[in-house]
This record gives C-alpha cells, structure tokens and sequence, in this order.
C-alpha cells in the first residue's frame, strides 16, 4: 500500500503519480523513519492528533482567510499583509472589486491560493496514513478504545479537509486509503462536497458506536468525548451543505431539511483550544484583528450595528461614538482613561459592548481608500481589555474552533428555509439575539423573511472570526461585490507540473466561479 505524502512546496499530484508509478523502492534522505513511524501505534497516535492542529491552524490561518473575510467587506484593513489590500481594494465608485485571483507562479499574490490547499492536503495526507495503518495494516493501539478514537479523529479529518477544499476550490482531489493512485484526479467541488460527507457520516457512526475521550495534547488544553466528536462531525456536515453554494440560485437549491437534522444533532457546547503564542498553536484571524491598530470591522458591519451612527461607506472625518441598542456595540466605550492618547477610545462605561469599541483613531492611509476606514474594532477575544497583544484570544490563552452559536444558526436557518418550524428557529436565533444582544426575541409569527433578516443579522455578527464563514455566508446570497472571485482555482503550482493551463476566477474578464456541477 502506498504512504502517501502531500509536502509543503512541492505539487501534490506530482507527489502521487511518482508514488503510484512505482517510487516507493527510492531511499528518501529526508524522512528515513517513515515506515518505521507509521507502524509505530504511539508515533501514529501523535499523527492522528496532528491532524487536529494542522486543520485547525489552516482554518485559522491568515493565509487566504484575510483575503476572504475582507473582500466580504465582514473586516477591513489596508494594510498588504497576506495580499489583504491587494485583494480588497476596489475601484472608486465602491461598487466593484476588478482584480481576479492572481494564479501565476510568478505572482506574489498566489500565495493566498497555496495556503489553504497546503494546509487542508497536508490534514488529509496524515488521516490517510493513520487510516491505511488501521484499517489497511492492521495497526492496533494500546487498546481498542485507542484504536477507535485514532480512527475516528482521521476520519473525522478526511471528511473536515475534502469539507474545505470543497468550499474554496473549484475541484480538488479525493484521496483516502482505498483509493488507487494510478488513476487519481480532479473531482468537481459537488463530487467534493459529497465525499466530505460520506466521510463526516462515517466519522459520526465510528463517535456514536465508541467510547472514547481525546487526549488533552490534541487540542493543547482541552479534551472531548466521543459524544462531542459526533456532534462535531455534525455541525461540519451542515456547515458543508449550507455553505457549499457559490450564489442565491445554488442556495435555493440545498437540502435544508438535510441541514436541519444534522444540526439538531450538532455542537451544544464550543469547541476550544489554547494558542501558545502562534508557536504551534494560534488563532490568526482574532490575533489580527481583535487588535484595533490591524484590522477594524467593516463600515458595512458597523452600519447593521447602529446604522443612526456609523455610515457605509466611511465618510470623511469618520464615524461617531455609538449608542446601539444591541448590547455587543452599546455606546462603544472600552479600557481605561491611560488609553485615551493611544487609542481615542471612550473610557468604558456601564453601557460598554461585550463585542466592539469605538475608537477616534485613524489607522489606515487614506492614499490606499478611505474606504478601508472604520471607527468599530472587533474587542470580544480582547480579555485583558486593554488591547495587551499578549491576552488576545488565539495567539495567547483559549481561542474557539467552532461553536455552538454557529451549529444553532445553521439548524435555525435549515429550518427556516425548509419549511420547518418557527417557533424552533427564533429560539435558536434568539440565543444570541437576545442573550447576547438584548434585542427584541424573534417569533414565529415574524415570518421567514423577517426571521431570515434576524437570522443573517446574528450570522454576521456572531461568527467574525470563525475561518473564512462570513465570506461563505455572504457569496451564497449574492452579497459580494461585482467582480469579487467566489471560489479558488487550483494553485499554479499543482497545474504546472503537468503542463495544464493556468486560470483563475473573479475581476472583471473571468466568471466569478465555475458553473453549476451536474
């Protein structure tokens, strides 16, 4: 059986066709204990929890996430870390993003394109070899109960990173220990999207027959049941039907019910771990911008939270101090008075948000777009309350992977667009709504289409931060500037080992994504 190894740098079917072409005799120099490590039960245990940290690092990442979350105008930043200028700048009416994924080997914007695909391949190579060692070689653990839960974790993970590369890619790779490498290639996004979810249900029926609970180390803290791996697997089989679409009409086109039932099943709980200082653990996405000098939350964000005081766009001498009837804004106010000189912020109060803070402070060029501005950064991950680097969710202390809010969502809008009931879905959106929010409850009786409002309201506040979801939440109703990409073309790197032609999607010559999958 083939070891499959999908490296960093190098293109990962030029990896597997000289393996199926019969390379495995050919001494590696770099990696001598390969085979020894993969027969190896404890070295394969600390390879099926790798897989937790490289997807989570993945889904966190900057690389690629920053791009996305600014080009759905969700956050705002001009500065060019990880091509975020580059990608988010739009022309000068406001009404369109003209530039394309640049997807050339000599461009230095196709870095935001490898990053992911690297990442989530690299999820997948390390599940498949815990796998083929199991259920191929016939590995066993120091008990069964080991066994399972190594199992079951890089199923769950084979399904998490075919998941993503469904979601961001228009086609990719479906790899596992079954598959015959000789006749390996690309699957469209829906052939994706379906093996993702065969392998979630797998991972579901292995966490619903076993008794297990992880080790701590895999989630650097934390540990989780086999109940809680389930319920996992769940939210991210409804996150992979719900977000999979790249416009309203593929939106329309969702199994809601399917969505519904597999959030009912989904996280009561979040699903945490501990960055270490981005060492080996970090959340980039709150790291960046839950400090207010690197990224704010877009003025389009801010207008839904107070629209009396904060404009879209921004305008010229900025927004005012706030004064919002949802408790995560509120007046805005936040630290101390020492702040104030370093920060314009308005020392807190007893009406201070649990989620935003007002600031007079400027940070960005204006040379670059006042269109970049905000006056709201994005504090909730921020728990020193001071902006001290040090005590900001993901690069220091607990950060969240994925949470129950989110898993509540998806069941209230599986319901909603479903035909389900709506009794059920303004409960679920009013976990937030009004336990957080301290906004007026949503009731059946407003209907689907107010339920809908209150509903995508919650998900553009609520889920800042979680991976690349806002963009995904925003591409699959049409909210996307004219000309932004919808969707990732296979990095140029992977097309030029074999000579195929490169091509990208977005901007003003190409279609946003590729068609609609039979």
């Amino acid at each position: 059986m083939h070891n499959i190894r999908f490296t960093r740098g190098a293109a990962l079917l030029a990896v597997l066709a000289s393996l199926a072409c019969g390379s495995l005799d050919v001494v590696n120099p770099n990696n001598p204990d390969a085979k020894r490590a993969l027969a190896d039960p404890a070295a394969l245990e600390g390879v099926a929890g790798g897989t937790l940290r490289t997807f989570i690092n993945t889904f966190d990442a900057n690389e690629g996430n920053i791009v996305l979350l600014t080009q759905a105008q969700s956050y705002s930043a001009s500065w060019n870390n990880y091509n975020m200028n580059f990608y988010s700048s739009i022309d000068a009416d406001g009404t369109r993003n003209s530039r394309p994924w640049q997807n050339d080997p000599a461009a230095a914007g196709r870095t935001s394109i490898e990053g992911p695909w690297t990442g989530y391949y690299s999820t997948l190579s390390s599940a498949t070899d815990v796998l083929t060692a199991i259920r191929v070689n016939g590995i066993e653990f120091s008990s069964p109960s080991a066994t399972k839960r190594a199992e079951t974790i890089a199923v769950l993970m084979q399904g998490a990173a075919m998941m993503q590369i469904a979601l961001m890619y228009d086609k990719g790779y479906i790899v596992d220990e079954t598959v015959d490498l000789a006749t390996l290639d690309y699957s469209d996004r829906k052939a994706m999207r379906d093996a993702a979810l065969a392998k979630l249900d797998d991972a579901i029926a292995l966490a619903n027959a076993n008794s297990f609970t992880t080790l701590s180390s895999w989630t650097n803290g934390y540990t989780y049941t086999n109940t809680q791996i389930s319920r996992l697997a769940s939210t991210m089989a409804a996150m992979t039907l719900a977000m999979w679409p790249r416009n309203a009409a593929e939106n329309a086109a969702v199994d809601w019910a399917r969505v519904a039932s597999y959030a009912s099943n989904g996280l009561t709980s979040d699903i945490l771990f501990n960055g270490d200082g981005c060492v080996a653990w970090c959340h980039e996405l709150y790291y960046w911008f839950n400090a207010v000098d690197t990224g704010r939350i877009s003025t389009r964000v801010a207008n839904m939270l107070d629209p009396a005081s904060q404009t879209h766009p921004w305008p010229a001498g900025g927004n005012g101090p706030p004064n919002s009837p949802d408790k995560r804004l509120g007046d805005g106010s936040f630290g101390t008075p020492a702040m104030v000189d370093d920060w314009g912020n308005i020392p807190k109060t007893a009406n201070a948000g649990t989620d935003f803070m007002w600031t007079s402070v400027k940070s960005f060029n204006s040379a670059r777009g006042d269109y970049h501005q905000s006056n709201l950064g994005h504090i909730r991950y921020d728990l020193t309350g001071e902006q001290d680097p040090s005590g900001i969710w993901g690069g220091f202390g607990v950060a969240p992977f994925l949470t129950a809010t989110l898993n509540d969502l998806l069941w209230a809008e599986g319901l909603i667009r479903s035909g389900g009931s709506m009794a059920t879905a303004a409960t679920l959106i009013n976990k937030s709504r009004v336990t957080r929010g301290g906004l007026t409850p949503a009731a059946a009786g407003d209907g689907a289409t107010l339920l809908t409002t209150r509903l995508q309201y919650e998900q553009e506040i609520e889920l800042l931060g979680i991976g690349s979801i806002n963009f995904l939440n925003r591409r699959r109703i049409d909210g996307l500037l004219t000309g932004t990409p919808h969707e990732m073309p296979v990095p140029a790197k992977e097309l030029g080992v074999f000579g195929q032609a490169l091509y990208t999607w977005g901007g003003s010559a190409n279609p946003a994504s590729s068609p609609t999958p039979p």
